[in-house]
């Protein structure tokens, strides 16, 4: 089969597209929310809208579209100079990023199209910026691949973070037994004080400011605190392709939330998205409780629990399978701008790996304690 490709740029012909991107993302073999186009539409109009869109697709010799790159351009300066970075139109506020390939398709030839497609275009942009990129999805190994073959390009990976997993299906011989029995003793003991579990919720519209709350007492740099992040999650809520894929559920004390889920699910799979509690409540391990019932609820219904970034200690209570998010920048070799952005960039790095930050912090506090006489 093969493949052609276009070049969306405007919100219109991206508004367009909603269809039949649900339609592809359904298609693959391993679908995420973070792909469908609402979450990348939504967070392109709250974040983004005066950043340049860059949405590559490829179609195939039916004119179905068969992949799509979710990309932006966006502008900043390295040592003064302009530096034109491509990037997926998300840029946090979601776990999963990639290349969108039907699973029907070869995937590195849809990948291959693509990438010869940003070659093309390769006067717009200078740096090749994608993040995110889960291991568990073969695409991110042939996008890796694919960009080595470019002659005049050069690519480098880092891994970013583990992502954790259960399979509800298979036997829990990995389990920690020991910590899962002492939730399952709290919860009970709980029950029997009159806290109320609900996992599933149809909704809970009446908690949601409570939900906000709770989460900028727990996270003062997260996005709650922010009025556009916050009305990114309210477009969400309410955008119907998403109806049916939210995940609510809720510990309750005498009418009050003290614990609380807001994430997604699918047939398939729940992702453990966003959790928080009432720190007054800590101490009783409501958070804890709240995660045990909701995996053994789902385990009636569903094959996966996707713990997604992170590897806080308590997922690994559950964990069976770790994979990794990895980043992959790709760049002209000869570009200067390209260059800059690289070299500041590595420099930070590389200080940090060195760990010099934190030597120079405790050398500067050593000195300081120096100075400070004894009282």
């Amino acid at each position: 089969m093969s493949f052609s490709t276009e070049l969306v740029t405007t919100r219109q012909a991206f508004e367009s597209l909603k269809g039949d991107w649900n339609q592809l993302v359904d298609n693959m073999v391993v679908p995420e929310v973070f792909h469908r186009w609402e979450w990348n539409f939504h967070y392109f109009h709250r974040f983004r809208s005066t950043d340049e869109l860059f949405i590559v697709l490829a179609r195939g010799s039916s004119g179905t579209i068969v992949g799509i790159a979710p990309l932006c351009i966006r502008r900043k300066r390295s040592l003064g100079l302009p530096v034109r970075i491509l990037e997926t139109i998300v840029v946090n506020l979601g776990d999963f990023r990639n290349i969108l390939v039907d699973a029907a398709c070869h995937r590195g030839r849809v990948v291959k199209a693509i990438l010869d497609a940003l070659q093309v275009n390769g006067g717009r942009w200078d740096v090749i910026d994608l993040a995110q990129l889960s291991t568990r999805d073969a695409t991110t190994f042939h996008l890796q691949h694919a960009a080595q073959g470019f002659p005049d390009w050069t690519v480098r990976s880092r891994i970013l973070t583990p992502v954790g997993r259960r399979f509800l299906k298979l036997d829990r011989t990995g389990e920690n037994t020991d910590q899962t029995r002492q939730i399952r003793n709290r919860l009970q003991k709980l029950q029997s004080r009159g806290f109320r579990i609900r996992i599933g919720c149809d909704d809970f519209g009446d908690h949601w400011t409570t939900f906000c709350e709770l989460q900028k007492i727990a996270w003062p740099g997260g996005p709650f605190h922010d009025a556009v992040s916050r009305q990114f999650y309210d477009d969400l809520r309410s955008s119907e392709g998403l109806k049916g894929r939210l995940e609510y559920s809720v510990v309750e004390f005498e009418g009050r939330p003290v614990a609380m889920h807001f994430g997604f699910l699918d047939a398939r799979k729940v992702d453990f998205f966003m959790p928080v509690i009432d720190h007054k409540f800590r101490k009783e391990r409501v958070g804890a409780v709240l995660l045990y019932a909701m995996i053994r609820h789902y385990e009636k219904t569903h094959t996966v629990f996707d713990f997604l970034r992170g590897l806080e200690g308590y997922k690994m209570w559950y964990t069976d399978e770790l994979d990794a998010n990895i980043r992959l920048v790709i760049y002209r070799s000869g570009s200067f701008a390209a260059f800059l952005h690289n070299a500041v960039e590595l420099t930070r790095q590389y200080v940090v790996e060195l760990g010099l930050p934190k030597a120079a912090l405790r050398a500067l506090r050593g000195a300081l304690a120096k100075k400070t006489p004894y009282r």
